[in-house]
């Protein structure tokens, strides 16, 4: 049975420590929840293929190489390939990191700059926009924005997808399941099993979609 969830729930914060739990893993990504107490910090490291890291809540600072940058609550960065990092809590935080394994490469997002991953999609009047981030034999992440009445008929993906609402609000069916999916809900929809959508107004989302192999 699917459920609707926020993520910032799925982890607490333990005093003077960090917490994390691995939400997903496949042959192209990991992906990670963090819950970092003040002052905590992730120890320096390398990887290669591109990081996305995106602020839930809080603050931190990240070091790649030389260079020190600030990110707060909605805002996301693209670490590159290859690049040294770091990353040190401010206050209290919680951050999404996903971790793409070697050889794959975010597209579309600006990389090494501070970004807000609402903004990184626009609206367009009456349309549905779809933007590919990564795609491979392993699977998709894409950003979705719908403006107006739209609807996309029931259909099945091979793979479960996990759907991270951005904005607006959404009437999700999985089966004979209805939900009432909002900003800052998650919802894995599982592979295999018929699913629509329909929005009345204006909405946006990250989707990752896996293959099933």
């Amino acid at each position: 049975m699917s459920k609707i969830y926020n993520i910032k729930d799925e982890i607490c914060f333990e005093s003077g420590g960090i917490v994390s739990q691995r939400l997903f893993s496949n042959k192209n990504l990991d992906l990670d929840l963090y819950a970092l107490d003040t002052t905590e910090e992730l120890d320096k490291e390398k990887r290669f293929g591109d990081s996305l890291l995106w602020i839930l809540e809080g603050e931190i600072s990240l070091f790649c190489e030389d260079e020190k940058f600030s990110l707060k609550q909605n805002e996301a960065f693209i670490i590159e390939k290859e690049t040294w990092r770091k990353v040190v809590s401010k206050e209290k935080t919680k951050m999404i990191l996903i971790d793409f394994k070697e050889n794959t490469m975010i597209n579309h997002l600006p990389k090494a700059e501070i970004f807000a991953l609402t903004d990184a999609i626009e609206y367009q009047d009456g349309k549905v926009v779809s933007k590919t981030l990564v795609k491979n034999e392993n699977g998709t992440m894409t950003l979705m924005s719908f403006h107006g009445e739209q609807e996309l008929s029931t259909h099945a993906a091979p793979g479960d997808a996990l759907l991270v609402a951005l904005e607006g609000e959404l009437a999700l069916t999985i089966g004979d399941e209805n939900f009432n999916i909002k900003a800052g809900d998650s919802i894995v929809m599982p592979g295999k099993i018929p699913h629509g959508l329909k929005i009345k107004d204006k909405f946006k989302m990250l989707l990752i979609v896996t293959r099933d192999k």
